[in-house]
């Protein structure tokens, strides 16, 4: 397995990300084992001959090599061919079969072709690096040969990471043209550290605390699945110490723009990878790819923190078409003219008081951002059940959301929303409007308003917590009655249980990686309500 170069703070290198220097895709084995060689000469046998590699093709079965005959006396083997080039994106084939050795009249057995590529990865056109399957037939002509397994580097039908080689910014078209492909993200975050209390090893051991917790949260469907594989795992390129005195601030705002200025450049210390001595400025480190992402770092009593996310997104089309324009999809202040980024620009607060469970709750805002301000389309289609974002459409209710229903100002309402069954919820003594939905159970949840809400910020609550049946488990496959989403019970009990010693509760964190971890992630099998395909849901981050 080859590794993968990590940006790590305090050695950074511009440009650096995980990367490969073939395309990051992966190609079937050829289709055709290489012919065996020409049989050795009688008596003294000659050398053996050198099979012709076969060419790729669709998919990564093997055919068999031909075994050499020998002559007469001591012939050598004929060696079988090459594994072929990385082929076009097949299905999931079985690997070939491995050449059958030749019968030699005297002379030893021909090796058998290699066999094709066990490996399931859909391979990139471009990529000539396929993986080759395993050694050919046995001494005795069988055919016993196992193919090979696919590597985890682009180009040999493994994992497909980005950023990489090929694609480091954010909204790059490369990202939606291979959404289907990509395995893992590993964006590259920028950490603005304007704490005068925190030395550069405790901000570190924090960043690692929030990397770590994101990448549990992004593991698909582990509350079954312990060996389920993170979807997002960050990258920490660079942190700076810039200190409280630096900190752009207006009024009692963060100032973004002055983030953005060629002398906050200069604190940062990143040069442009074209230019070395030249130091990018923010919008200048998103536009070449070298950060996909900014945290913004601000002790308790240090003033104005940063808004929980300020993000500028570029908008696509219901098929994942990138458009031209971009929007305002922060959850706080807008700078899509302020910090006037040509890519999709992400600013999240790195709160160093609160726990890894804050930086969730943030990002959970933003998925309902993208849907609610119409940036992706495609995602809206997808998601909107699941969090709940279309009880007008769905259940006929006056609103479209809880946060409508259930506005509480920021105080935390637990009689908003009464359960008189695991499914039928109905307008408690706080609700803004009167509703009463006689299933609730065909969605999830989001950021405030977990599948068994009782009101705003309820997550937090034990008392009440009621036992309720959701599909946040099985969301959008379709097998339960009637082909519905079967639905499982859900608590906060429950997720307290499941995420206990693993990840902290701050702003409902136990909840909110329950949700995480039910999203459509890499390889999913989830479809929409119209029968269509979802996509992986954590790609849409850095469209």
């Amino acid at each position: 397995m080859k590794a993968w170069p990590v940006c790590t703070f305090g050695l950074f290198l511009a440009g650096c990300s995980a990367s490969s220097p073939s395309d990051p895709g992966g190609g079937d084995g050829g289709s055709r084992a290489g012919a065996g060689g020409t049989s050795g000469a009688a008596a003294a046998g000659g050398a053996a001959g050198t099979g012709t590699a076969g060419s790729g093709a669709t998919s990564g079965t093997g055919a068999t090599g031909g075994g050499g005959t020998g002559g007469a006396g001591t012939g050598g083997a004929g060696t079988g061919g090459a594994g072929g080039t990385g082929g076009n994106a097949g299905s999931a084939a079985t690997g070939g079969s491995a050449g059958t050795g030749g019968g030699a009249t005297g002379g030893a057995a021909g090796t058998g072709g290699q066999a094709g590529s066990t490996d399931a990865g859909k391979g990139s056109d471009a990529s000539t690096d396929g993986a080759r399957g395993g050694a050919g037939g046995g001494p005795d002509g069988s055919p016993d040969g196992n193919g090979g397994a696919g590597g985890t580097n682009p180009g040999d039908g493994g994992e497909v990471i980005w950023p990489n080689d090929i694609s480091k910014t954010n909204s790059d078209t490369w990202i939606s043209q291979n959404h289907d492909r990509i395995t893992q993200l590993r964006p590259n975050v920028l950490l603005l550290n304007f704490s005068d209390t925190y030395s550069l090893a405790q901000t570190q051991t924090l960043a690692d605390k929030h990397v770590a917790a994101l990448k549990e949260a992004s593991s698909s469907h582990k509350y079954k699945n312990p060996g389920a594989q993170p979807a997002l795992a960050y990258q920490i390129a660079k942190i700076v110490m810039a200190g409280k005195a630096n900190k752009p601030v207006s009024g009692n705002s963060i100032n973004y723009p002055g983030l953005n200025t060629a002398a906050f450049a200069d604190i940062i210390g990143i040069d442009d990878p074209a230019s070395p001595g030249t130091k990018l400025t923010l919008c200048g480190l998103f536009e070449k790819g070298v950060i996909n992402e900014v945290w913004g770092m601000v002790a308790d009593g240090d003033g104005p923190k940063f808004d929980e996310s300020v993000e500028t997104k570029q908008v696509y089309s219901a098929s994942d078409q990138k458009g031209t324009t971009m929007a305002c999809v922060s959850n706080g202040t807008c700078v899509n003219t302020s910090v006037p980024c040509k890519v999709s620009t992400r600013i999240f607060d790195f709160n160093p008081g609160r726990g890894s469970g804050c930086h969730q709750h943030a990002m959970g805002h933003a998925w309902e951002n993208y849907i609610n301000r119409g940036a992706i389309p495609a995602l809206k289609k997808s998601a909107a059940r699941f969090l709940n974002l279309d009880l007008n459409t769905r259940l006929g209710a006056p609103f479209a959301s809880m946060y409508s229903a259930c506005n509480s100002n920021s105080m935390q309402l637990t009689n908003c929303v009464v359960w008189d069954s695991e499914i039928h919820a109905r307008s408690g003594a706080t609700a803004a409007t009167t509703f009463d939905f006689p299933d609730m159970s065909g969605g999830c949840g989001n950021a405030h308003f977990y599948p068994n809400t009782t009101g705003t910020y309820s997550y937090d609550a034990n008392t009440p917590d009621p036992t309720v049946q959701s599909s946040c488990e099985n969301y959008g496959l379709k097998n339960g009655a009637g082909g519905k989403d079967l639905t499982t019970p859900f608590n906060n009990k429950m997720t307290d249980t499941l995420f206990a010693g693993i990840l902290d509760d701050d702003c409902g964190g136990h909840g909110t990686a329950y949700l995480y971890q039910s999203f459509p992630g890499p390889g999913t099998l989830a479809t929409n309500d119209d029968g269509t395909s979802m996509r992986n849901w954590w790609v849409y981050l850095f469209y």
